[in-house]
């Protein structure tokens, strides 16, 4: 039974910012939108992705920078990236996790494993976590994806891998892993379904 992987931001998760999330939260950051996005993903938000420092020191540094308090960036951050769960989607990974697949997040992400699988609707979907901030890898990092290949104990062409950043979905083609890239729920959830059962 071959293992599925799932990114988080843009697959497990449908919310993703986009200009009317920039306008919106502009004012409170007292600052245009435009700037706001060109300040907000600095070289603290990698180096948080990396485990180089802490979620709370890259939110502080985004706070000072802005005049905010801390809280408001996580409060943004969670809007942008983890307030709305595709539960169509969550739905077939259950069905499969059920069948005894191992599901698996795969996420450049501040937060640790320990973190994200404390979320009720992670753990309710995810055997485990590899993030990024534990790993000091990021996809498309072909050390990454090994890493993973350790964590998981199994082959690249044993995981079925789905993200919606086409780099992410090379990179594992290139190892030889099976990958899907993330377009719609319905579209995704049809190409899950039919390379799963057909291993199955």
């Amino acid at each position: 039974m071959p293992a599925l992987a799932l990114d988080l931001g843009g697959v497990v998760y449908r919310s993703w910012p986009d200009q009317a999330f920039y306008e919106r939260w502009a004012p409170a950051f007292g600052c245009s939108a435009e700037a706001l996005q060109r300040r907000l993903w600095g070289p603290h938000w990698a180096s948080a992705e990396l485990g180089e420092i802490t979620k709370e020191a890259c939110y502080a540094t985004a706070a000072a920078d802005f005049g905010v308090r801390p809280g408001l960036v996580r409060d943004l951050v969670f809007e942008a990236f983890a307030s709305s769960p595709d539960e169509a989607l969550a739905r077939c990974v259950e069905r499969h996790r059920r069948r005894g697949v191992v599901v698996t997040a795969f996420t450049n992400n501040p937060s640790p494993e320990a973190e994200l699988m404390a979320r009720p609707e992670l753990a309710r979907l995810f055997d485990l976590a590899i993030s990024s901030a534990d790993a000091h890898l990021a996809k498309p990092d072909p050390d990454f994806y090994r890493h993973a290949e350790t964590r998981l104990g199994v082959a690249g062409n044993e995981v079925l891998f789905v993200d919606d950043v086409l780099a992410n979905v090379e990179a594992a083609r290139d190892l030889g892993w099976r990958a899907i890239r993330f377009q719609s729920t319905p579209q995704a959830v049809a190409e899950i379904e039919s390379a799963l059962n057909a291993a199955a």
